[in-house]
């Protein structure tokens, strides 16, 4: 186990939940409604703009960026000493972790073996298990956030694998529709968490700026969400 995770299971256990409990709900249409203001540690972070993200004709996420002072300047929100947060809701349940891809998958080989030998109540149970999951639909959170990171930033992401690593660890389990990621950037400090459960902490403000990199940075992965996030007038 290297140094790096040492430290985060160290921290993890002396997390604060130190902002306010949030639920979304995601609509027909996956559109999600934001509060326009959510406190952090007695300081009050303006909705600055929310968007959504699609791969084909799934809807992923969306996701609102909250900041001190609205601004459409991303080098003003990434530099700034303030606090900020990125509230990302997920849209569609084809979204899912490596883990969670490979034990789907292995259960629909598991039913088409069962469908051959005609034990079709276990059929059933398994499907009803990942209700709504395309198997061969399925698109990878960690190979897509891996590679976002690493584009945004240039390729230069060697010295953070470990930060990457722990930021994946939050979307380990299955993802369902309506759960939400909170990544609040609090000075050094970047806190995790996932429907209000503290997740993991990373120290360092250089993982901070490659996170907030793929969503407002000059590499940007989805240019129409950035201009979302960086609308400023609501």
């Amino acid at each position: 186990m290297t140094k790096f995770n040492y430290t985060l299971l160290f921290v993890l256990v002396s997390i604060n939940v130190f902002s306010q409990e949030q639920t979304y709900d995601v609509s027909f249409l996956k559109n999600v409604k934001f509060p326009n203001v959510i406190n952090i540690e007695n300081e009050n972070l303006k909705l600055n703009g929310h968007g959504m993200h699609s791969e084909g004709v799934f809807k992923l996420f969306v996701c609102g960026l909250y900041v001190y002072e609205r601004t459409d300047d991303p080098i003003k929100i990434i530099y700034d000493d303030h606090a900020k947060m990125i509230e990302l809701v997920i849209t569609s349940n084809q979204f899912q972790s490596d883990k969670t891809i490979e034990e789907v998958n292995r259960t629909h080989d598991e039913n088409m073996k069962l469908m051959k030998s005609g034990e079709l109540g276990d059929v059933v149970n398994n499907i009803k298990k990942y209700d709504g999951i395309i198997p061969h639909k399925m698109i990878s959170v960690d190979q897509s956030f891996r590679t976002l990171i690493t584009e945004a930033n240039i390729g230069e992401v060697d010295e953070i694998g470990g930060e990457i690593d722990a930021f994946l660890s939050i979307f380990r389990d299955e993802i369902k529709i309506g759960d939400h990621f909170r990544f609040t950037f609090h000075h050094d400090k970047l806190y995790l968490s996932k429907n209000n459960e503290d997740k993991a902490l990373i120290h360092g403000k250089e993982f901070q700026k490659c996170l907030i990199n793929i969503f407002i940075g000059n590499m940007a992965f989805n240019q129409s969400l950035k201009k979302d996030l960086l609308s400023k007038d609501l």
